[in-house]
């Protein structure tokens, strides 16, 4: 894979020269993706931790080529700064935009290309992305933890001091795992124009008996998160996914949140539909869009959901700004 994309940002480079630049953005873009594959679904060896620093390299060579601002951002945090990308819409020019603070799961981190594309329909919209990496993943510093919501609320802090943004309309969108996160902040910051979980983890999807028939890639990237050693003992695992929960954080039942959209697959084989059953049973009022016979983040129907969530991140945007 990382011959594939050498290649690529060979390809790149070359129109990059020529002062092709709509090329050059896609090639380095393709390449990004390549380098990304070759660390999925997390860096276990030194070659997979090569290919991500080729990815973050090829990917910033990209946003020379983005429309709009690229910012990356170094957001105070202990015990190291948090690492940020910050994307300005083009059309913003002298006034505030709103803003969307994105995050991805346990494999796929802020600049792989499924967060790239939801930022990109995002912006499109006028709206202003910040991406960053879940505990446990990419460039953050710290584990998963039942207290590294940490990471996300920084962000959010941040990002409203930024002169460009509108600080009173920010929104959060949370990819795969980082859907858990997603309604977490929700929980805790009820005033956010909106926040979307694409297939989180809530509380059924933690219970033990689920954790023997993940995929073993995925059992390997969820001890990575959490600091365990993927070799070690699966109780112990187990365990410190458990605490993650919820509903056992005393989170839930909650009736006071910010606006929540949901989305799944109805047969996703990692977290269960159960979870977003759950929410509403305990008090959540959630927008829910779910696809029939679709998997994991009704990834089958990705190109479907990414304009329907930009569109429901505009509306939000608007009903914060009338409010």
């Amino acid at each position: 894979m990382i011959f594939h994309g050498d290649a690529v940002l060979a390809r790149a480079r070359k129109s990059e020269t020529e002062g092709a630049s709509a090329r050059a953005r896609n090639e380095y873009v393709e390449a990004s993706f390549w380098y990304f594959f070759a660390r999925f679904p997390h860096i276990i060896n030194p070659e997979g931790a090569d290919a991500y620093q080729r990815h973050i390299a090829a990917y910033k060579c990209a946003a020379r080529h983005f429309d709009g601002s690229f910012e990356e951002l170094a957001i105070p945090f202990e015990p190291a700064p948090l690492t940020a990308y910050l994307r300005i819409p083009a059309q913003a020019k002298a006034r505030r935009v709103p803003a969307v603070v994105i995050w991805g799961g346990i494999d796929v981190w802020k600049s792989d290309l499924e967060l790239h594309s939801q930022s990109e329909a995002i912006l499109q919209r006028g709206i202003a992305t910040l991406s960053i990496d879940s505990p446990g993943t990419g460039q953050c510093p710290i584990p998963a933890s039942p207290d590294a919501e940490r990471v996300y609320l920084a962000a959010i802090d941040a990002v409203r001091t930024h002169h460009a943004i509108n600080p009173d309309l920010i929104g959060c969108f949370g990819l795969s795992f980082g859907g858990h996160w997603a309604v977490k902040v929700a929980l805790l910051r009820p005033g956010l124009a909106g926040v979307v979980n694409n297939g989180g983890p809530i509380h059924h999807s933690f219970d033990s008996s689920r954790l023997g028939a993940l995929p073993p890639g995925t059992r390997i990237a969820l001890a990575r998160m959490v600091g365990l050693n993927p070799a070690g003992d699966p109780e112990a695992l187990a365990s410190r996914l458990g605490e993650l929960s919820l509903v056992r954080q005393g989170l839930l039942p909650a009736t006071r949140h910010s606006p929540l959209l949901s989305l799944n697959g109805e047969f996703d084989e990692l977290v269960t539909i159960k979870d977003l059953d759950l929410m509403s049973q305990v008090g959540v009022r959630q927008d829910r869009l779910i696809f029939g016979n679709d998997r994991h983040c009704a990834s089958r129907n990705s190109p479907l959901h990414r304009q329907f969530v930009a569109d429901w991140f505009a509306y939000r945007m608007r009903e914060g700004l009338s409010a």
